[in-house]
């Protein structure tokens, strides 16, 4: 999923051709063979769900002198095309606050995870994003205030998906996207893991009268009666 959404930030933010995109990841992926090569711990810089795996990259490229070498024979096109996608992932904070709704697109569905149970894989990355595209406020009611979360200085905010993971299955596309997580303060999100039905289901009414139309634009094209009947079952 993340492949995707990185295609779409740089020709949002850099207005490059597809041509120029595929560049870049062509260059990710050189690296992603780098690590696999050396038995880094992470193999697949586009299946990383957290800045702290990109950190630990970035410090394994500055001490590698394979990379080091290749990326100078290159004319530095591989770091500038991690550079890239660590600005998308983790430093770009005006650009989802801005306009994250210019990243609805529809995307893949993610792999299934199993273990002692089936669950679908989720990125804590798009859930960052959510939260900086909310300008960490509630989005069932701006005026709910929270503490000053320790590790961003700002609000604390939770990121909530709107239809659960658990339905993945009755879509053709991905449904852990911007469209679907919406930023919470930690009592309303509660209310929608905990509260009572007639409460959660005005939450998730007003909620889906301001997102039904960036579901649709990310491949989510479901009737408002089905996604109440998903969101509190």
């Amino acid at each position: 999923m993340l492949i995707e959404y990185f295609k779409q930030y740089m020709q949002v933010t850099c207005n490059i051709t597809d041509k120029s995109v595929d560049h870049y990841v062509t260059g990710i992926n050189s690296i992603n063979t780098l690590l696999e090569k050396y038995n880094f711990p992470i193999i697949d810089i586009f299946a990383v769900s957290s800045c702290s795996d990109l950190d630990a990259i970035k410090i394994f490229l500055k001490t590698n002198p394979e990379f080091l070498n290749k990326d100078s024979i290159g004319h530095h096109m591989y770091s500038v095309a991690f550079n890239h996608f660590y600005r998308f992932a983790c430093t770009d904070s005006d650009f989802f606050r801005r306009g994250i709704n210019r990243m609805d697109i529809t995307v893949a569905k993610p792999e299934i995870i199993t273990d002692t149970a089936a669950q679908w894989k989720r990125n804590q990355i798009v859930i960052a994003h959510s939260i900086e595209g909310a300008n960490y406020c509630c989005e069932h009611n701006v005026s709910h205030s929270t503490f000053i979360a320790r590790s961003s200085g700002k609000a604390y905010m939770e990121g909530h998906h709107l239809i659960p993971l658990k339905y993945q299955t009755k879509f053709n596309c991905g449904i852990d996207v911007y469209a679907n997580v919406v930023c919470l303060c930690p009592v309303c999100h509660r209310l929608m893991h905990f509260g009572r039905d007639s409460e959660r289901r005005y939450v998730a009414e007003m909620l889906f009268d301001k997102r039904s139309a960036r579901l649709s634009k990310s491949g989510i094209d479901i009737p408002k009666k089905e996604f109440i009947e998903l969101v509190i079952a």
